[in-house]
C-alpha cells in the first residue's frame, strides 16, 4: 500500500537537520600560516601584575590575548581596580577571552551543574565590562578539548564543545607551554621547556606556528619570563601576531548597545571609527585595517590592526527567524519519521 521508504536515510537526515542548529566549537592549537607566534595569558586580571604585562607588550609592539576569570586572582564583581584593568587591556588593543567565571574545570562544572554560571555568566560579565561578547574561550586545564581515551571524559568533552559552540565560542588551546606557573623565576627551565618544541631540528618558522600559554598573574612572569620569551622567540625568526590574525576568527561576536560603557573605554583615545568615516567621505579607503572575519555566520566582523577590536553588525531578527525555521523543520521531519515508522510497523 505504501512505497518502501529508507528509514535509515530519513533518520540520518533528521539528525543532520538537528546538528545544523548549533555546531560544536572549533578548536585551535596553532595558526593558519607558518612562522606566526601568539602570546596568550590565563587567570587574570591581576591589578598588580597585568599592567606590567601590558607595558612589556607595548614596548615590543605585540598584541596578546587575555583569558580572564571573574573570581580567581581578583574579583570582577566588587573590585573596581580589577574591572579597570580589564578595560585598559581591551583599550590597549589586546583581545579578551573567557576562562570561566570561577576558573572551574568544565568536567566538574558538568557534573555539578554549574556550566551556566561558569560559561554564560562569564560571557555576560565580559560584555558588561568591555561592551562586546567574546568569541574566544580557553577551558581551565584544557579539559573539554583533548582527544580523550576515557569514554566518560570523551562524552563530557563532546557536551562541552557543543555547549560552547551553541554560544558562539571558539576553543583556543596551545601548542607550547612556558610552564611559568611551575618554574616562576627559573627562566632557564622555561626556555628549556620551550626548546623541547621550538628548537627541534624538524621545527622551523617555515613550517610551524605556535600559540603559547602564559599567566599574567605572576610577578616573575611579567617581569622576567615574558620579555625573555619574546626575545627568544624573535631570535628563532617567528613573527608575533594577534590571535585573530593567527586563526582568522574575530575575537568578538557582537557589540553591546551600552554606549556609555563604550565611551568610558574610549575615554582619552582617538575615535578611529570617526576618522575612518572621514577618510571615506574624502574618497580615501584604508585597506590596511582589514583582517580575516569570524566564522560565526551570525555576524559580520571587521578588525582594525591598530586596536584588534571588531565592529560587528548583527541582524538579530534575521538570526532568530533562521533558527526558528531550522528548529521547526527539524521537528516536522522528526514527527514525519515517527508517523511513517508507525504506519510501516
Amino acid at each position: 500500500m505504501f512505497p518502501k521508504i529508507n528509514l535509515k536515510f530519513l533518520t540520518l537526515t533528521a539528525l543532520f537537520a538537528n546538528s545544523v542548529i548549533a555546531d560544536k566549537a572549533k578548536i585551535y592549537r596553532n595558526c593558519l600560516k607558518p612562522g606566526q607566534f601568539v602570546l596568550t595569558f590565563d587567570d587574570g586580571p591581576n591589578p598588580e601584575t597585568t599592567p606590567i604585562a601590558l607595558d612589556v607588550l607595548k614596548k615590543y609592539n605585540i598584541k596578546g590575548t587575555f583569558f580572564i576569570n571573574a573570581h580567581n586572582w581578583s574579583d570582577l564583581e566588587n573590585d573596581p581596580t580589577a574591572i579597570e584593568t580589564v578595560k585598559k587591556t581591551y583599550a590597549a588593543g589586546h583581545d579578551i577571552g573567557s576562562h570561566t567565571y570561577n576558573h572551574k574545570d568544565l568536567f566538574e562544572a558538568i557534573e555539578e551543574g554549574s556550566m551556566k554560571e561558569n560559561v554564560d555568566d562569564m560571557t555576560d560579565k565580559i560584555e558588561e565590562i568591555i561592551g562586546v561578547k567574546p568569541a574566544y574561550f580557553r577551558p581551565p586545564c584544557g579539559n573539554g578539548a583533548y582527544n580523550e581515551s576515557d569514554p566518560h571524559k570523551r562524552e563530557m568533552s563532546e557536551m562541552i564543545q557543543e555547549y560552547l559552540g551553541e554560544r558562539g565560542y571558539n576553543i583556543i588551546m596551545w601548542g607550547t607551554d612556558t610552564m611559568d606557573w611551575q618554574y616562576k623565576e627559573d627562566v632557564d627551565s622555561v626556555i628549556a621547556t620551550m626548546n623541547e618544541q621550538l628548537a627541534d631540528p624538524n621545527v622551523s618558522p617555515k613550517t610551524h606556528s605556535f600559540i603559547t600559554l602564559m599567566h599574567d598573574v605572576y610577578p616573575s612572569t611579567v617581569n622576567i619570563v615574558l620579555p625573555t620569551v619574546i626575545e627568544y622567540v624573535q631570535s628563532l625568526g617567528y613573527e608575533f601576531v594577534p590571535l585573530s590574525e593567527c586563526i582568522g576568527v574575530s575575537p568578538y561576536q557582537s557589540i553591546s548597545n551600552d554606549k556609555e560603557n563604550q565611551n568610558n573605554l574610549n575615554n582619552g583615545e582617538s575615535n578611529t571609527t570617526d576618522e575612518n568615516n572621514k577618510n571615506k567621505s574624502a574618497g580615501e579607503t584604508n585597506t590596511n585595517n582589514s583582517t580575516p572575519t569570524s566564522n560565526n555566520t551570525n555576524s559580520t566582523s571587521t578588525i582594525t590592526n591598530s586596536s584588534t577590536k571588531s565592529t560587528v553588525s548583527t541582524n538579530k531578527e534575521g538570526d532568530n527567524t533562521s533558527n526558528a525555521i531550522t528548529i521547526h523543520s527539524s521537528i516536522i521531519l522528526s514527527v514525519a519519521i515517527t508517523i511513517i515508522s508507525l504506519i510501516l510497523n
